[in-house]
C-alpha cells in the first residue's frame, strides 16, 4: 500500500497543472514558515541586545577632604595617592565633595588609568570653593540649573542626567548637607561614653533630635520638596543622589536596633534621611547590608583623633530610586592600598561605593 499510495500521489503531482502546483508549494511554505516567523519575532534582534540589557553601575561617593591636600594627611603629596585609590576602585560615576581645585588631576587621573574611557567632569559649585563635582565616562545630556531660594545652593546640592550604554538615562545629584553646632554625632558619642560608665547621657533625645533640625533637615526638605522636583520637571528616569549629608540614618537608629553593641540601647527619631526614604530613594549602602549591628558602615572618621569615639558614625550615603534599580553591592573603604604602606587614609571621611543595576 505504501509504494501505491506513493505512486498515486507521484503521478498525480506530476499530472497536475505546472502553475497550480508552484501555488500551492508556495501556500505550504507559507504555512511551514508562520512558526519559524512568529519564533523569530520573540527573540531580540542582535543590534538591539544592549538596548534591553541592565547596566552594572559603579558609583562612589567620597568627601576628599580640602582637595584631598589637607595638611594633616600630607598636603599636596597626599592628592596622587588619593588618585591611585579612584582609580583602583575605577567608578562609573564620582560623586566628589570637598573637591576644591583638584578637579582637573582627578579627571586626568581617572581617563588615563581606570580603563573606562574618558571622564567628563562637571562642576556643581560656583564660585571661589568648587565644593561639588560629578566625575563620569558616560556622556552627559543635561546639567541642571541651580537650585533657587535661600535654603540651599550649589554648594550643597547640583545634578545632571547622563546615557547609558543600554540607551536608559539616569539622573545624578550631588550633595553636602550643612554642619551643625551642636553636631548629632558628638551628642550621641557623648551619651554613649556616659551609658558605658554608668552614667546618665548628658543629652535627651530632644536635645539630639533640634540638632539635626537645625541644618540638616531644613536642607533636605528643600531638596527633595522643592528643589528636585523644580529640576526634574516630572522626569521619571531612575536616580542617585550622593553625598555628604552630616547626619547618621533614621533607620539605623530606629528602637529596634537600640541593642546593638555600640547603640547602648540608644535610638533617636531622626527624620533627615528618612526624608529620602518617604519619597522613595533606598540607602543602597543599608539595602545591600542590612543588619545595622553587624555592619554599621562607619565613614567617620578613619583619622586617628576620632579613635576615642564610640559611634560608628555613617554620614556619607548613596541613595537611588527608580523600579529599575537595583542593589548588587555596596561597601566603605577607609584604608591605604597595601602598595602606599602604613600611615593616614587619604581623608577624614571614608568612601562608598555602591553597585547598581540599572534596567
Amino acid at each position: 500500500m505504501r509504494v501505491e499510495k506513493d505512486v498515486l500521489e507521484s503521478s498525480w503531482r506530476r499530472s497536475e497543472p505546472e502553475g497550480y502546483r508552484r501555488s500551492r508549494l508556495r501556500g505550504w511554505s507559507r504555512v511551514l514558515m508562520a512558526p519559524l516567523v512568529l519564533l523569530l519575532g520573540l527573540l531580540p534582534l542582535a543590534g538591539s541586545a544592549n538596548a534591553s540589557a541592565a547596566v552594572p553601575v559603579r558609583v562612589l561617593e567620597w568627601n576628599i577632604w580640602h582637595g584631598g591636600k589637607d595638611p594633616a594627611v600630607g598636603g599636596a603629596q597626599n592628592l596622587p595617592r588619593l588618585i591611585d585609590q579612584l582609580v583602583a576602585l575605577q567608578p562609573d560615576v564620582f560623586f566628589a565633595i570637598e573637591t576644591y581645585g583638584s578637579a582637573e588631576e582627578i579627571r586626568t587621573g581617572l581617563s588615563r588609568r581606570a580603563g573606562k574611557g574618558v571622564y567628563s567632569a562637571t562642576r556643581i559649585t560656583s564660585g571661589a570653593s568648587d565644593n561639588l563635582w560629578i566625575f563620569t565616562h558616560y556622556p552627559v545630556v543635561e546639567v541642571y540649573p541651580k537650585p533657587t531660594g535661600s535654603v540651599v545652593s550649589d554648594f550643597n546640592l547640583g545634578g545632571v542626567r547622563v546615557r547609558l550604554p543600554n540607551g536608559r538615562q539616569l539622573n545624578l545629584f550631588d550633595t553636602w548637607l550643612s554642619y551643625s553646632n551642636p553636631w548629632i554625632g558628638d551628642l550621641v558619642d557623648e551619651n554613649a561614653h556616659n551609658v558605658r560608665a554608668g552614667k546618665k547621657p548628658p543629652h535627651s533625645t530632644a536635645d539630639v533630635v533640634a540638632a539635626e533640625e537645625s541644618r540638616q533637615l531644613p536642607n533636605i526638605t528643600d531638596i527633595v520638596d522643592v528643589q528636585l522636583p523644580r529640576m526634574l520637571r516630572g522626569n521619571t528616569d531612575p536616580t542617585v543622589l550622593a553625598g555628604d549629608l552630616n547626619t547618621v540614618p533614621s533607620h539605623d537608629w530606629e528602637q529596634g536596633w537600640a541593642g546593638c553593641r555600640d547603640h547602648f540601647g540608644m535610638a533617636f527619631p531622626l527624620r533627615t534621611t528618612k526624608k529620602l526614604t518617604d519619597a522613595g530613594f533606598v540607602d543602597t549602602f543599608r539595602a545591600a547590608n542590612p543588619d545595622v549591628c553587624s555592619a554599621p558602615g562607619r565613614t567617620w572618621s578613619p583619622q586617628p583623633e576620632y579613635d576615642h569615639m564610640i559611634m560608628p558614625d555613617r554620614i556619607d550615603f548613596v541613595f537611588a530610586k527608580g523600579r529599575t534599580v537595583s542593589t548588587t553591592r555596596s561597601f566603605v573603604v577607609g584604608q591605604r592600598l597595601p602598595q602606599h604602606g602604613p600611615g593616614r587614609f587619604y581623608s577624614d571621611h571614608a568612601a562608598v561605593v555602591s553597585d547598581l543595576l540599572i534596567g
